[in-house]
């Protein structure tokens, strides 16, 4: 009986709550619906109104862009089209989720049909026509296309994942009351399966009940008769317990040797597999070789498209380095994106080659991840195993070797000789000098000028140098990317600031040189937010204006980490420094992100400067940056001038400041300040 009225209650109920789920679900769509499409009514007529002067203007395209960028927060926004009075298509926008399609899936405005202004619904779209201008006097329409079925959708899914759990909750309340009551109603019934659960526990197996009576006492029979079968089932239950505990110990084995991303062995592994190997290693067995391979590009694959995306990678990379060596060679996950490989099976070193270099081609084909295709390549360092090595030791020198092959241009492989590990030794002098070079004032700075184009110097840009008694001159080429690499980078930076700050207040000031000085920061500066700190610090101390220093990035270390710099950027613009954009145009270029950020200064980069007047498309390059920076309201100051005819070319183009030898290279402080002084002094 407490079955049957426990199951009639649970249909009761559960008919009665599904019946309001799907009122409130049907109410929602339609309150959805309705706000959407006021939502998108609102935002239509806004941006209407907004074009009616850009409209009325001459050469408004760029305008017409940017604005249209201002959809780029409504997510669900698919396009956006701009049409004169006559429907002729003046600007298109396409929307983040659009941008992934292939063209021909993209929404096409170009023989736009729906001109009807209002709202409209069409193949799970909400689209907005509305006519900009008075009614009787229409300078064009905008139409904005807006997903309507997929937020639909997923605010429903929403919406059932919040009630569900409360309406299974009061279901499973009213049922434990149900039962409550259940159990005080047949209490006389439960004794009686009581009694049979004692008898269980007492072992006495040979009792037999006949099923008899109705619900609960059929139910207690059942409940006695079951325990013989329960002691079949103990033998069962303790095989099972067994196997169970075979699996752990082999899953607690597996942890502790293999990758849990990739399933190739872990670095532990393959160091014991390789001490093995080479204890029991005699002049009659294979040589023994190690490969260590790196993937170039992997981090920018990271950070870019996602950590999902990034492990999709290595794990496809894994597979076609297991299916590629097969048997002929142990492959494991190093750590990050290097593998080890150890090959042992090989006639040559010949056949080396050709193994690193038919891994190279298979990590170099394209990766197809969700609805990306991926392209990365490999830089393989190759060791071979001499007498009396350990493990370590062999990994070291394929790591060495890996870190040549990558410097001498990736998607290379290269043999590990004496001479890296001089160069592997240098490059950790470098990494450990750095600190007493701070200490012991072997850092010094030059200046290269900053000039209008009638040669007047109007700033300068403050470059590192290092004079070392140990080391000899060490050029900023080496010595800075070691440091980025060791995290000593911002040490260097804060020196700089400091010198810099000090140098303004000495020596420039006292000229009444009064143009701000740039200094350079990298992409490690700007994820430290305490820069700001040391900023602020070393201009409070030597009492510098904010108009006197200068901060200049390069679009890479811009674009590494976009929010964080961004914040960081935003934050020195506000303290009133101005901010210079360097290498632009040199990586990853993206236009959209030129406005999202408060750069004062963009530097054409040397390269672009010294192809002027090679030929026309060359030089239309040039003129385009120019254009562009005009147009976005920034300075602009190319490097790298060299020659009149550039000057010349720069200077009727609107570039308005210059740096490179046509007028001076970088020089010490005094030099510049006696430059200083005699332009001060010829000056009417």
């Amino acid at each position: 009986m407490r079955t049957a009225i426990m199951l009639l209650a649970l249909i009761f109920m559960s008919v009665i709550a599904l019946t309001i789920f799907f009122l409130a679900i049907k109410e929602h769509r339609s309150l959805y619906a309705h706000y959407a499409e006021s939502d998108l009514d609102a935002l239509s007529d806004n941006m209407a109104n907004e074009l009616l002067p850009l409209l009325s203007r001459e050469r408004q395209f760029f305008q017409l862009k940017t604005y249209l960028l201002k959809l780029d927060p409504y997510e669900n926004t698919q396009g956006a089209a701009i049409f004169d009075k006559d429907w002729r298509l003046l600007e298109t926008y396409i929307g983040y989720q659009q941008q992934h399609l292939k063209q021909h899936q993209q929404i096409d405005f170009t023989g736009w049909s729906l001109r009807q202004p209002g709202l409209h619904r069409e193949d799970g779209h909400l689209i907005a026509v509305k006519a900009i201008g008075d009614p009787n006097w229409v300078l064009g329409y905008l139409v904005i296309v807006r997903d309507f079925s997929s937020p639909l959708e997923q605010s429903t899914h929403s919406l059932t994942w919040q009630v569900l759990p409360a309406a299974t909750l009061s279901i499973l309340l009213l049922m434990l009351a149900f039962s409550a009551l259940g159990n005080h109603w047949l209490t006389p019934l439960a004794r009686l399966s009581t009694m049979a659960k004692t008898v269980q526990k007492t072992q006495d197996y040979n009792v037999r009940l006949p099923v008899s009576g109705s619900f609960e006492v059929e139910s207690l029979t059942r409940d006695i008769n079951d325990m013989l079968s329960a002691i079949r089932q103990e033998h069962e239950l303790n095989k099972q317990h067994v196997v169970l505990l075979e699996q752990r110990r082999e899953t607690m084995e597996y942890l502790a040797n293999y990758d849990h991303l990739t399933g190739l062995v872990n670095r532990q592994f393959f160091r014991k597999q390789l001490e093995t190997l080479l204890k029991s290693q005699t002049t009659s067995q294979p040589a023994i070789a190690i490969m260590y391979a790196d993937l170039d590009g992997f981090k920018l694959v990271n950070d870019s498209l996602g950590h999902e995306v990034g492990d999709s990678l290595l794990l496809n990379a894994a597979k076609r380095l297991k299916n590629m060596l097969g048997d002929s060679g142990l492959v494991s996950r190093h750590g990050g994106d290097e593998f080890l490989i150890l090959v042992q099976q090989y006639e040559n070193e010949q056949e080396l080659k050709s193994i690193a270099a038919r891994i190279i081609d298979a990590l170099t084909q394209k990766f197809a991840i969700d609805s990306w295709e991926i392209r990365v390549s490999a830089s393989i360092g190759i060791a071979l195993a001499l007498p009396d090595q350990d493990a370590n030791t062999i990994i070291r020198n394929a790591d060495v070797a890996m870190y040549e092959a990558k410097h001498s241009g990736k998607a290379q492989y290269s043999f590990f000789n004496a001479e890296m590990m001089v160069e592997h030794q240098r490059r950790i002098e470098v990494a450990n000098a750095i600190d007493s070079a701070i200490a012991n004032g072997e850092l010094f700075v030059v200046y290269q000028p900053k000039h209008l184009c009638d040669g007047s110097i109007v700033g300068a840009e403050a470059l590192l140098r290092w004079q070392s008694p140990q080391l000899g001159f060490v050029s900023p080429g080496e010595f800075i990317p070691i440091a980025e690499q060791s995290g000593k980078v911002s040490q260097l930076t804060q020196w700089i600031i400091n010198r810099v700050c000090a140098d303004i207040e000495d020596a420039l000031l006292p000229l009444g040189f009064h143009h701000p000085i740039a200094i350079n920061l990298s992409a490690a500066d700007l994820k430290k937010y305490h820069m700001l700190g040391s900023i602020k610090g070393a201009v409070q101390k030597y009492s510098i204006d904010a108009g006197q220093l200068e901060f200049e990035v390069t679009e890479h270390s811009y674009l590494d980490d976009f929010d964080t710099t961004n914040r960081f950027l935003s934050d020195i613009a506000d303290m009133g420094y101005s901010i210079a954009l360097d290498d632009f145009g040199t990586g990853y270029s993206s236009l959209s992100y030129l406005n999202r950020i408060p750069i004062d200064t963009l530097k054409i980069d040397k390269q672009f400067v010294d192809h002027i007047g090679q030929s026309q498309q060359d030089d239309a390059l040039v003129l385009t940056i120019i254009e562009m920076g005009k147009r976005l309201g920034m300075q602009l100051c190319a490097e790298g001038v060299e020659s009149k005819a550039q000057l010349d070319f720069l200077a009727a183009s609107g570039c308005q400041f210059i740096q490179g030898y046509y007028f001076s290279k970088p020089m010490p402080l005094n030099d510049l300040c006696e430059r200083l002084w005699a332009a001060k002094r010829s000056a009417p």
